[in-house]
């Protein structure tokens, strides 16, 4: 909420596909903003689309809109929930970085959130699509400049704590 709070544009965040946690935050917080929310990326629709249908997700009438659509409402009222936060090749938002996205271009105004680590390895994926974007002119929030942005934590774990762990050997 801290980023919706401070987003004059477009909100973009990028996250594991698979974090179907972390996509109903960013669903809650869309809907608390008054924001509509598009899903981009192959693997983002699939699993938000399975999710829905076992019951994962719980979206309200009317939040999500294509892709397509979003050039029909104002930039602060477009949330893009997307794929590309450890800097894959050809990862939605490194599309959107290097302008090769077929929907969404990045422009000055937009906000972009990483929320996720950076796995060891992907160093410099990462900083190569953090450096495309600004140079787009968005604003790029990420864990590592936290101190920097006054943001509140962007990471929500996604694995299970020592004791979980050990709790589950035991089990």
């Amino acid at each position: 909420m801290d980023v919706f709070g401070k987003a004059q544009g477009r909100i973009i965040l990028a996250s594991f596909s698979s974090q179907i946690n972390r996509i109903q935050l960013v669903i809650n917080s869309t809907a608390k903003s008054g924001r509509k929310i598009a899903f981009v990326g192959r693997s983002m629709l699939a699993n938000v689309e399975l999710a829905i249908k076992l019951g994962y997700l719980k979206i309200p009438a009317g939040l999500v809109v294509r892709v397509q659509d979003i050039v029909n409402l104002a930039d602060n009222q477009v949330v893009v929930m997307c794929t590309g936060s450890q800097g894959e090749e050809n990862s939605a938002l490194t599309r959107m970085g290097s302008g090769d996205h077929q929907n969404i271009k990045i422009k000055a105004g937009d906000t972009v959130v990483f929320s996720s680590s950076i796995i060891p390895g992907n160093d410099r994926s990462i900083t190569n699509s953090i450096d495309a974007l600004m140079r787009e002119g968005a604003k790029v929030y990420h864990n590592v400049f936290r101190d920097l942005d006054g943001i509140g934590i962007l990471h929500v774990g996604g694995h299970a704590l020592q004791d979980e762990v050990k709790e589950m050997i035991a089990m």
